[in-house]
This record gives C-alpha cells, structure tokens and sequence, in this order.
C-alpha cells in the first residue's frame, strides 16, 4: 500500500506557535495550534484514561499521518466529563480523565489538536432528571416505564429519552458544557446529535414550541447561533456531526439536518460517510458497505457541492470498523483516498472500541523512516484498565 502526499488545506490559517521547547517531540503539525490537515481519531473518555490506551494512541499519534484526537465530553446517556456543569441544582460530573487539563496540555505541546465531542439532543439523563427539558409524548409508551422514565417522556426504540432541541433551556445547558470543555482546554468543541429524532413512535413526539417538520432546520441553526456566540469569543472553533447524506438530499433527512440551514455558525461539518450506514442501492451502488471507495466518492462529491460558497471545511467520519463486511487495511485506506480524489485531505476515523488500523496511516511526516524520539511519559493517571 503506497501513501500519496496530502497538500495542505487550502482554507487553513494555522501557523507554528513558539511556546513549546524543541526539545518536545512533534507528533503533529504544530504546537498549541491547528494542523493544517486534520486528521484525527475517535477516543472515549474511560479510555483516554487509561495508562493501556494512552500508550496505544500516544504510538499512532507519534508514528502515523494522525494529528488530532476527537474526546467524548458528553455522550448519550448525559454523563459530562468536564466540571462545573449542573442540572437541577445538581453539578453533573463523572471524573473520567482525572487529569484532564493537564493531559490536554501534554497533547497540545506535542502538536496534536483537541477536540471535545458533545451529544446534544440524545440524552438520557435530561430525560431522567429534567423530564420537563425532555420531548414528551402524547400518549404513553410503555417502554418509557419499563426504562424508568416520567410517564409522559417520549423514547426511541432502544428506550432511550431525548432532550427537546426546540428547549432554550436544554441549548444553554449544552452550551454550558462546551464553555467548560473549552475552558478545561480543548481547542474545538464537535457537536453530535444536531438532531431531531428519528426511530421511535415519533409521531407521538411533542415539543415546548410546536412547529412542522420542515422548520425543524431552524431550532437547530439557532441553537448554533446561540452557541457561537459564547464559544467562539473564547477562541475555540465549532463543528457538528450529521447524516453522511445530508450533503446528497437537502429535504433534513426528517431529523432537521437540512445542511445549507446549519453552515452560518460552524467552521467544519463532518458528515458520517460509514460505508455500512447506507442502504443497498445508494448511489446505484449494490452493496456500498463492500465499496468503500464508490461510497465516499459520491458522498464527498455531493457535499462539497453544497459547501461551495461558503467557509465551511468538510472533514467527513471514515469508518475503521467492522460490521457486515470486513474492514481491511485498503478498505480504511480507500475511504482516505476517495476523500483526497476529491480535494478533502481533513477526516476522522471512527471505532466505537478505540481500535485503529495502523497500517491503514501514513507514516509521520517528519520522518521518512517511520522513526521518532523517545516520547516522555504522559502525565499519571488513577485510573487502570
């Protein structure tokens, strides 16, 4: 496998920061600033944690083409990773990186950037503990019960509460959180779940201001608006997670996700272009999971259509994992590929178990040989895998 030259990305600003020793070794572009090519990885917030997984990613940072990491700050089930955040009077705080802003700062010395992904509408927890910020349902369901939820809370097929996106209360809460994950260091705040939801009774679905579907685009652009106005005064920069066929259908998908509705505000949009998240036939394809690279070439082609005339970059999820069909080395690689044949060298791998495909990554630019410095030891963590 032959690992073509990325140029860099022509709408990035990003210049070397001065305030890290040289003696530190690089494992991205710069210091303290953003790559000029992000290419990142998923990471949980228990693993990221953990002395096993640190040593895992902290190799493929040094080693590979990778110069970012994506942490969860807040995941569905609305546990928050960062201090200082409440709900109901009660501050909601799960220590799970004990010395998180140090080890932000470790990473940021070393050239990687840091962004912190937030699940916004998706939350248990609001439904539980606020079950007025939750969408409610007109008429019970069972499952609701079942799961322990207030009998008029609406859940989705898995049972699980989602926050009301039309609720101002619940956008300054997420806001709130990405302040915090700011302020604790991190360098982008990636928001997920931008979303209405989808599977479930969702007919029975009920919101603080009732609207149609075809203006639910508008709750969600407004809750960006709200959102840039505190984020970006601290110099963090704003991306959302959405459909990876947003950028081919401009009908919202049914969720709100119409994608030129949700540009004004962010500076990056990373579509889920997961192979095996499209159905048989997309795109004319027989089975796009076993087409990696057919999948991606259509989905990026549509995309940067619809981002054409604006400032947005398109940094597309890639999946590096394994469902119905088996996801090889070249199958990882196809997708980055595909993206680069298209003029997109910024991408983000995917695997739910933090498992990456070394051998799917370009060597580190700085060393031709695939050889780098010792790499000092990261701060000590508490907590052991």
């Amino acid at each position: 496998m032959s690992f073509a030259a990325s140029p860099g990305c022509s709408q990035s600003d990003s210049t070397p920061s001065s305030s890290t020793s040289t003696a530190t070794p690089l494992w991205g572009d710069f210091p303290n600033a953003r790559p000029s090519c992000v290419k990142g990885i998923h990471l949980t917030a228990w693993y990221t944690a953990t002395k096993k997984g640190r040593e895992q990613f902290e190799k493929l940072l040094a080693d590979t083409e990778l110069n970012t990491v994506v942490i969860d700050v807040k995941e569905s089930e609305g546990d928050v990773y960062v201090p200082g955040v409440k709900i109901d009077g009660k501050e909601n705080f799960v220590r799970a990186i004990p010395d998180l802003k140090e080890y932000l700062k470790f990473l940021k010395d070393r050239g990687v950037y840091t962004i912190a992904r937030i699940v916004v509408f998706h939350d248990d927890k609001i439904a539980k503990v606020k079950p007025e910020w939750a969408i409610h349902a007109s008429s019970p369901i069972a499952l609701a019960a079942k799961q322990g939820y207030r009998s008029d809370v609406w859940v989705d097929h898995k049972g699980s509460g989602w926050a009301d996106p039309t609720n101002v209360h619940v956008w300054d809460y997420n806001i709130e959180v990405a302040v915090k994950a700011v302020e604790a260091g991190f360098q982008e705040i990636e928001f997920d779940y931008i979303r209405f939801p989808s599977d479930g009774p969702t007919k029975l679905c009920i919101y603080s201001k009732p609207h149609k579907s075809d203006e639910s685009p508008y709750f969600l652009a407004t809750f960006l608006e709200h959102a840039a106005k505190k984020i970006k005064p601290l110099g963090a920069a704003i991306s959302i997670d959405v459909f990876g066929l947003t950028g081919s259908y401009g009908n919202g998908m049914g969720i709100g996700q119409k994608l030129s509705r949700l540009l004004a505000n962010i500076d990056a949009v990373s579509p889920m272009m997961y192979p095996s998240h499209y159905n048989p036939g997309e795109y004319g394809l027989k089975d796009p999971d076993s087409s990696p690279y057919e999948t991606l070439n259509h989905g990026i082609r549509d995309t940067k259509k619809v981002l054409s005339s604006t400032h947005v970059e398109l940094r597309p999820w890639l999946q590096d994992f394994s469902l119905r069909a088996k996801y090889t080395p070249k199958r990882v690689r196809d997708q980055i590929d595909a993206a680069a044949d298209n003029g997109i060298y910024e991408w983000l791998l995917w695997n739910a178990s933090c498992h990456y495909t070394y051998s799917a990554l370009a060597p580190n630019a700085p060393s031709s040989s695939n050889e780098h410095p010792d790499v000092p030891s990261a701060p000590a963590t508490t907590k052991t895998e």
